[in-house]
C-alpha cells in the first residue's frame, strides 16, 4: 500500500483560516459529530472544531519521513495534532515538535525540504489525484481501477473492500 499526499485546498493560507468562513457551521458541527462517533471506537478525538489549515510543509515532510522509515509514525502524529489538537501543521515548530517525537532530525528534514528535493514528488501526487478524480479524503485506489471516497465507519468499508475484491478478476 502506497500512502499518497493529497491537500484538500491548497489555497488555504499558511496561517489557516476559520472553516465558519468557508462552510455553514451546522455542517462543520454535524460533521465533527460524525467523524467523532466513528472514531471513538479507535480512540480518535476530532477536537478541531473550526480550523483550516494549509498541508503542504506537512506533505513535504511527509516524504522526508517516509525516507527514513517513519511515515506511519509520522502520519499518525501529523493527524493528532491537527485533528485533536486543532495546530497549524503549517508552521515549522509543530512539525519539528512532530519529528523530534519519533525520532527524526528535524533540521535535517526542514533543509532536506528546503532544497527542494521533494516539490517533484508532491507535483507527481497532484497530477495522479487528478488523473483518479480526486476530490476528498480518504481516497483508496485499489489496482489502478477502483475507488473508494469518503469516511465510513468501519463495517462498511469492510463491506465495499469484501465486496470489491469478490468482482475484481482473478
Amino acid at each position: 500500500m502506497d500512502w499518497i499526499p493529497f491537500q484538500l485546498d491548497p489555497n488555504t493560507p499558511e496561517e489557516g483560516m476559520d472553516l465558519y468562513d468557508v462552510y455553514p457551521k451546522e455542517y462543520i458541527l454535524r460533521s465533527i459529530d460524525i467523524l467523532s462517533k466513528m472514531g471513538k471506537e479507535f480512540s480518535i478525538k476530532y477536537n478541531n472544531r473550526n480550523g483550516k489549515f494549509n498541508t503542504r510543509l506537512a506533505h513535504l515532510c511527509g516524504f522526508y519521513a517516509l525516507e527514513k522509515g517513519k511515515y506511519a509514525e509520522y502520519a499518525k502524529a501529523v493527524f493528532k495534532a491537527y485533528f485533536e489538537a486543532g495546530a497549524n501543521v503549517y508552521k515549522r515548530e509543530i512539525l519539528s515538535n512532530i519529528a523530534e517525537e519519533i525520532g527524526l532530525d528535524p533540521r535535517h528534514m526542514f533543509d532536506s525540504v528546503d532544497s527542494g528535493i521533494y516539490d517533484e514528488k508532491l507535483r507527481e501526487a497532484e497530477i495522479l489525484a487528478k488523473e483518479f478524480g480526486i476530490q476528498s479524503v480518504p481516497t483508496f485506489i485499489i489496482n489502478n481501477r477502483y475507488k473508494i471516497s469518503g469516511v465510513r465507519d468501519y463495517s462498511s468499508f469492510k463491506k465495499t473492500i469484501i465486496d470489491l475484491f469478490n468482482r475484481l478478476d482473478p
